[in-house]
């Protein structure tokens, strides 16, 4: 049978084909349908068409009928082309936003200038009901958001389908606090965390925080290799001494404690890379600075902001850096976006 292309048909058969159409209205449609049913097993063999068999209306919903050189077109298939994937780069971004109703103006023009495709934010502070979708939506975002009164609070925006959102832990560990949610995007899991502050290594938050993390690996663990996944957010943790201005003032605390580190090293022996490092070396690059302290203007910051990647989606990624122009602006969070690109086949 030869190869026919798409291109050949009839352009009334390419539209129809294109929403769906049952095979024997098309077929009856036709002066020569004898032309036409070589060219659909063509698309057939090629993947290139999608039949969908409903065995006479027993089967609901319909089934994907593949292709053999045995099989045959029933009158009451439905046939329609299958869509084809798109190579293109997926913007994703973590930001912790300190208010989402206090910073949405510095937002809705970040988002404006910057055309994300995913974004991740933390410390939200508002429960669900409050959350200021209709703002996003308009832009064509769909979202997802995991909140509570005051504190914490992390949402994820796309626009793609957010499906299988999970949010909070999936063991039920810490369900009244709204830390994490996730989401798979165009077969990319995507992890958004906001990590206990920890107050003083001496508190009961520290240990708080270090329970919180113990479960944040176990959960992390549950992911196959295969899965592209990304973990991003607020980690309240600088990794070395080139991500703070002043290592000799923080060593021993909170946010560059041993105990924090070790649960670093851990995530990194699961398989995930620091994305920003892969693309950068030096020292001096902060996605947090004290209001109190007006770090900001005086360079000293942490970078405590991050995108893991695991193995299989660093091999996607393409870039990865903080934008500090909104750190600079009126009324700002206290926190810079952390942004990464990555090659992906979408549907």
């Amino acid at each position: 049978m030869p190869d026919l292309e798409e291109s050949q048909l009839p352009l009334e058969h390419n539209s129809a084909l294109q929403s769906g159409v049952v095979f024997s209205e098309l077929r009856d449609s036709q002066p020569d349908p004898q032309r036409l049913i070589p060219l659909l097993f063509s698309l057939w063999k090629s993947e290139r068409l999608e039949v969908l068999r409903s065995w006479g209306g027993l089967l609901e919903p319909p089934i994907l009928s593949e292709y053999s050189e045995s099989n045959c077109l029933l009158p009451d298939d439905l046939l329609r082309i299958a869509e084809k994937p798109v190579q293109t780069t997926l913007r994703i971004a973590t930001w912790n936003v300190n208010s989402i109703r206090s910073r949405l103006p510095n937002l809705l023009q970040w988002f404006a200038a910057h055309q994300p495709d995913v974004v991740g934010l933390q410390e939200t502070k508002t429960e669900d009901p409050f959350f200021p979708r209709e703002a996003f939506e308009n832009l064509g975002y769909t979202l997802a958001t995991f909140g509570q009164k005051t504190y914490n609070g992390v949402a994820l925006l796309s626009r793609f389908p957010l499906m299988e959102v999970q949010k909070g832990f999936q063991n039920g560990y810490d369900p009244e606090n709204a830390r994490l949610i996730s989401a798979e995007v165009q077969g990319l899991r995507i992890i958004n965390a906001y990590v206990p502050q920890g107050q003083t290594v001496e508190s009961d938050k520290f240990r708080y925080k270090l329970e919180f993390l113990e479960q944040f690996r176990k959960e992390l663990e549950e992911f196959p290799d295969h899965q592209p996944l990304l973990v991003m957010g607020d980690f309240n943790i600088a990794p070395e001494t080139r991500d703070l201005a002043a290592p000799e003032v923080m060593a021993g605390k909170v946010s560059f404690h041993p105990d924090e580190h070790a649960w670093l090293r851990q995530v990194q022996q699961l398989g995930f890379t620091d994305l920003f490092r892969e693309y950068e070396s030096g020292a001096g690059h902060y996605s947090w600075w004290d209001y109190r302290t007006r770090g900001f203007e005086r360079d000293e910051g942490m970078r405590i902001d991050y995108i893991l990647a695991n193995s299989t989606a660093q091999q996607t990624c393409k870039s990865c850096w903080i934008d500090m122009n909104p750190r600079a602006a009126l009324k700002p969070s206290d926190h810079a976006p952390v942004i990464c690109e990555l090659e992906w086949t979408c549907s």
